[in-house]
C-alpha cells in the first residue's frame, strides 16, 4: 500500500520562506541603488571623462603639396616629411601649465602658443606649434606622455626651397590660412589649420598644389593617450607643376642686380607664346622662413624694411619708363594714323611749351622715326605728342597694354596707369591746393612730357615687356604666363595654360620702321651700343631701347634715392625673335650703363644654352661666352649723335 500524506511536512515554514525572499530582494535593490549612486554622485566626473574620452578619434594625415619644377624638370620646391609638435586642446588639463611647458621646455613663445590653442583649427583637431623639432624634443614628449597627453609628435610635409631666395617672387611662399582668408571665396576650399600659399605661385595655383588629406581612426582612453587603431586612409599628394622658368636665366638675372648692389627688376620672356624664362626682384626674402613658421623678429624685418624685400617689383610697382615709352608713342601714333615710318620730325634741340623750353639732349636735324628711336631724339617725340593728343594716346597705349592688366599668373598684379583727365585732376588737386580750373586742364605741355614716359605715365615693367614683345613678334601679343602643365594624378587631370593670344594689325613697313630704330640703337651708334650682341654662327642680333627716367629735377637731385631709374628693353634674333627681357634699376642712371649690360647678360647664357655650351654664372661678373662681332656697317642714319641715354 502506498503511504499517503495529508499536509506540509512539519519542517516547512511559508512566513519563513517570503520573509527571505522578500530580503533578499531588498538587498539586491539596496546593492543596486549603491551601485547607481556611486557613478551617478561620487564617481560622476570620472565617469563622464572617461565616456568622453574612451572614444574613436579621426587624426588627420596631411597630404603633401605638389612639387615645383622649372622647364628642365630642377626642383624649385619640393614638400620633406619632418616632425612636428603638435597639441590637442580638448586633452589639456590645465592650459597655464601646457604653456608653461611650451615656452620652457621647447621654446615656443607662449604669445604664439596661445594664438594656435585658441584658432578655429584648434576645435577640430590637433595644431602645430613647432615644427621641424629635434630628437630631444621628440624625446620630451615621450617622458611627458603620461601626465600631458595632449602633447603629440606628427610626421608632417614642410615646404623646402633648396634654393634659398632665388626666384622667391615666382614661387612665393605658405602659411596657415588665416580666419580673415576662410571667409573669401578664394578659400572656400580649405580648412582651419590648412597650410595654403600666400605670394606667388604658391598661392596662385594653391588647389592644384593642394592635395587631399588622410586620415587614422583610433581610440584613446579616458585621459587621450592611444589605444589602438582601427583604420588608416592615407593622403594623396597635390599635383607637380612644371613652370616655364629657366633656373639658369633666373639665377644670372639675380646675380646681375645683385652685383650692382641696387633694387630693381629683370624680366625674360618668349615672344612667341608667352613664356616666362625669367623675373628677378631685388631684394628678395627668404621663403624657408616662412615654411617653418616665421618668427615675429624676421616677419617685422621684411614687413619693416623700406625696400619692400616682400614686393614684386615687376608687377607690383609702376615707375617713369623713361625713353623706353617712345617705342609705345611710335606704334600709338601710326595706329592713330598721325605718324608714317618715313615721316620726319624736328628735332629742333628741344621745343618750346607751356613758357619754357624743353630741351632735347642732342641736335638730331629732322630724322626719321627709326633714327629717332636709336638716337633717343626727345625733340621729335615731343612733336609727335603733341600730334597724338591726350585721347589717341589713351586709346592706343591701352591697346598695347600699357596700363591693363598683363593677365600673368601670379597675385596681386597691379594695373599701374596712364595719362588722363582724371588723373590730372587728382594730380592737380593733390599738389595745387589753389589751382584754377584752368590748370586742370591737358595741356601740350603735359603732351610732351608723357610722350617721353615721364609726368603720368606710370606702367608696370612687366606691362612694359609684354608690349614691346609684341611689337618684335609685329603685332602678336602674348599673355605672360609660368605655367607649363600641372601634371595629372589618380584623381585630377592634368592642365596647360590657356594661352590668350592678341593681333594688332599695321603694315609690315610700319613695324619694321620701329624694329630698325631698336636695331640702330644696338647696332648702329645708338644709345645702347655698348652692349651690342651678335652672334654670326646662329644669326642672333640683339635689338633694344634704353630709357633714363627722372625720379626729380636734375637740379635738385642729390641723394642717390634721387638719381634717374637706368631701363633697358630688348629681344633677338632681330628678324624672328625667340626671347624678349626688360632691366629696370631703381637710381642706376643711364639705361646704357646699369641695365643694357644686365639684358645682354642674360642673353648670352640664353645664347650658350641655346648652342650646347656650359653655363657659369657668378655674381662678380656675368658670363662672357658670346663675344660681339665686328660692329657691321651702320644703316643709314643722320649724323647727330646724343649722349647714352
Amino acid at each position: 500500500m502506498t503511504p499517503h500524506f495529508s499536509g506540509p511536512p512539519p519542517s516547512f515554514n511559508p512566513r519563513l520562506r517570503l520573509l527571505a525572499l522578500q530580503a533578499g530582494i531588498v538587498a539586491a535593490f539596496v546593492v543596486l541603488a549603491l551601485r547607481l549612486w556611486s557613478m551617478q554622485v561620487v564617481h560622476h566626473e570620472d565617469y563622464v571623462k572617461q565616456a568622453e574620452n574612451n572614444r574613436e578619434r579621426k587624426i588627420p594625415i596631411v597630404a603633401p603639396r605638389g612639387n615645383i619644377l622649372d622647364r628642365h624638370g630642377n626642383v624649385l620646391v619640393d614638400s620633406r616629411p619632418t616632425f612636428s609638435l603638435m597639441v590637442n586642446r580638448e586633452d589639456i588639463q590645465d592650459e597655464a601649465e601646457t604653456l608653461r611647458i611650451l615656452a620652457e621646455e621647447f621654446g615656443v613663445a607662449p604669445e604664439y602658443a596661445r594664438q594656435q590653442l585658441r584658432s578655429p583649427a584648434a576645435r577640430t583637431r590637433p595644431v602645430e606649434v613647432k615644427s621641424n623639432i629635434t630628437d630631444a624634443d621628440r624625446a620630451k614628449v615621450s617622458v611627458l606622455d603620461y601626465e600631458h597627453p595632449e602633447f603629440l609628435v606628427e610626421l608632417r610635409p614642410q615646404r623646402k626651397y633648396p634654393h634659398g631666395e632665388l626666384a622667391c617672387h615666382i614661387l612665393g611662399y605658405v602659411t596657415e590660412v588665416s580666419e580673415a582668408q576662410l571667409k573669401r571665396p578664394e578659400f572656400d576650399y580649405c580648412r582651419p589649420g590648412d597650410k595654403v600659399g600666400q605670394a606667388g605661385l604658391e598661392r596662385f595655383y594653391n588647389r592644384i598644389l593642394m592635395g587631399r588629406d588622410g586620415y587614422r581612426r583610433i581610440i584613446v582612453d579616458r585621459r587621450g593617450r592611444f589605444v589602438r587603431e582601427i583604420e588608416t586612409v592615407p593622403p594623396i599628394a597635390g599635383q607637380d607643376i612644371v613652370t616655364t622658368l629657366d633656373l639658369d636665366l633666373q639665377r644670372v638675372a639675380e646675380e646681375r642686380l645683385k652685383a650692382l648692389k641696387l633694387n630693381g627688376t629683370i624680366a625674360v620672356m618668349d615672344p612667341r607664346n608667352g613664356e616666362m624664362l625669367a623675373l628677378a626682384s631685388m631684394p628678395g626674402y627668404d621663403p624657408n622662413l616662412f615654411a617653418g613658421g616665421i618668427s615675429r623678429a624676421d616677419y617685422a624685418r621684411y614687413a619693416n624694411d623700406k625696400h619692400k624685400p616682400l614686393r614684386n617689383r615687376a608687377i607690383q610697382d609702376i615707375y617713369p619708363p623713361g625713353s623706353t615709352w617712345k617705342i609705345i608713342m611710335a606704334v600709338a601714333g601710326m595706329r592713330a594714323g598721325v605718324l608714317k615710318p618715313t615721316d620726319r620730325l624736328l628735332c629742333g634741340g628741344g621745343i618750346n611749351v607751356g613758357g619754357r623750353h624743353v630741351r632735347c639732349m642732342g641736335s638730331h636735324g629732322t630724322p626719321p622715326l627709326s633714327t629717332a628711336i636709336a638716337k633717343s631724339c626727345d625733340g621729335w617725340f615731343y612733336r609727335l605728342g603733341i600730334k597724338l593728343g591726350l585721347d589717341n594716346l589713351r586709346t592706343y597705349a591701352s591697346e598695347l597694354g600699357a596700363g591693363e592688366y598683363t593677365g600673368i599668373d601670379l597675385p596681386n598684379e597691379f594695373k599701374g596707369y596712364i595719362p588722363s583727365l582724371e588723373l590730372k585732376a587728382a594730380t592737380v588737386r593733390r599738389t595745387m591746393p589753389n589751382a584754377t580750373p584752368a590748370q586742370y586742364r591737358w595741356t601740350d605741355a603735359d603732351s610732351v612730357y608723357a610722350s617721353i614716359g615721364q609726368a603720368m605715365v606710370r606702367p608696370t615693367p612687366l606691362q612694359m615687356l609684354r608690349s614691346v614683345a609684341g611689337i618684335a613678334m609685329r603685332g602678336e601679343f602674348h599673355t605672360p604666363h609660368f605655367l607649363l602643365e600641372a601634371r595629372p594624378t589618380q584623381e585630377r587631370p592634368g592642365v596647360t595654360f590657356k594661352d590668350q593670344v592678341k593681333r594688332i594689325e599695321l603694315p609690315d613697313d610700319y613695324w619694321e620702321a620701329v624694329i630698325e630704330g631698336m636695331w640702330g640703337a644696338v647696332n648702329a651708334g645708338g644709345t645702347a651700343s655698348g652692349s651690342a650682341l651678335r652672334d654670326p654662327e646662329t644669326g642672333f642680333e640683339m635689338c633694344g631701347k634704353t630709357g633714363t627716367a627722372q625720379v626729380v629735377s636734375k637740379l635738385k637731385a642729390s641723394k642717390l634715392e634721387e638719381r634717374d631709374h637706368s631701363w633697358f628693353v630688348g629681344f633677338g634674333p632681330r628678324e624672328k625673335p625667340e626671347i624678349a627681357a626688360i632691366s629696370l634699376v631703381e637710381h642706376g642712371g643711364f639705361g646704357a650703363k646699369a641695365s643694357a649690360p644686365n639684358v645682354r647678360a642674360v642673353f648670352e647664357v640664353w645664347l650658350r644654352k641655346k648652342k650646347g655650351l656650359p653655363v657659369q654664372v657668378g655674381a662678380a661678373e656675368a658670363p662672357g661666352p658670346v663675344r660681339p662681332a665686328a660692329r657691321p656697317t651702320p644703316r643709314p642714319q643722320t649724323p647727330a649723335q646724343t649722349p647714352a641715354r
